[in-house]
């Protein structure tokens, strides 16, 4: 998709691998300066530094846990400018509810959903400086249509779907709006991660379009929604699942 994000900052959490690095990569491409965060994951940090050499003018990489506070504050402290945030880190620790390791369901809210309430607490002193500033949170579909074995995963995607209406609500007055993307299962190492070829291939079946979504797909409507083009749209919920959800 092709934006205009010449002078632009934005901030990718998560931003070393799958939906996050290609994120960061669209934007790189158009134009603007990307800040990409990563938690702990040097390997895939090394690699995308790599794959982003020919932007390196134009990146730069913050190490923090999003879901520690200390080291959010010290990420933010590091910025002067910035005009959109990208809350995509996420984790996922599958369990049956019977057999759950409480501190197992803990991790997964605190990265994938207070990790975005506290990243949007301390980006917004910056977002208020800013000219159509924007904040996209990416979610999943399990958020709205859930399923066994994830329930960590499920509640947290249905909190901060829920948490972006209330930030656009809250957050307009100072002209920021958010969004959430929410993907079904997308091609990622993560979200692939335990998957046989029989099972990939059963999903691809089911869904409407008869294949699974791709990084570019998610992408594109986050640039999207970034954009000039999305300036009223606030507080929604984009689904890029190919229909999944009608089924």
């Amino acid at each position: 998709m092709n934006c205009d994000f010449k002078n632009k900052v934005a901030l990718v959490t998560g931003g070393t691998s799958g939906i996050g690095k290609e994120i960061a990569k669209q934007l790189l491409i158009n134009g603007a300066k990307v800040i990409i965060n990563y938690g702990h994951n040097e390997e895939n940090y090394e690699k995308t530094k790599k794959e982003l050499e020919e932007f390196k003018e134009k990146v730069s990489f913050i190490k923090a846990d999003v879901s520690n506070e200390d080291e959010v504050i010290k990420m933010f402290n590091q910025m002067e400018k910035l005009d959109y945030l990208i809350n995509n880190a996420g984790t996922n620790i599958d369990g049956y509810i019977e057999t759950l390791n409480i501190e197992d369901f803990r991790r997964v809210l605190d990265v994938n959903l207070i990790g975005k309430v506290i990243c949007t607490k301390y980006a917004i002193p910056l977002l208020k400086s800013s000219n159509n500033p924007s904040i996209i949170n990416i979610a999943s579909r399990l958020g709205i249509k859930p399923c066994a074995e994830a329930s960590a995963y499920c509640s947290a995607e249905a909190g901060i779907i829920n948490f972006t209406g209330a930030s656009a609500l809250e957050l307009s007055k100072y002209n920021i709006r958010v969004n959430t993307v929410s993907p079904s299962l997308t091609i990622t190492p993560l979200a692939l991660e335990g998957w046989t070829q029989e099972e990939i291939e059963e999903h691809k079946q089911n869904n409407p379009l008869k294949r699974l979504g791709e990084t570019i797909d998610i992408a594109n409507v986050v640039l999207f929604l970034l954009s000039d083009k999305a300036s009223y749209i606030n507080g929604e919920n984009i689904n890029v699942n190919g229909g999944s959800l009608l089924k």
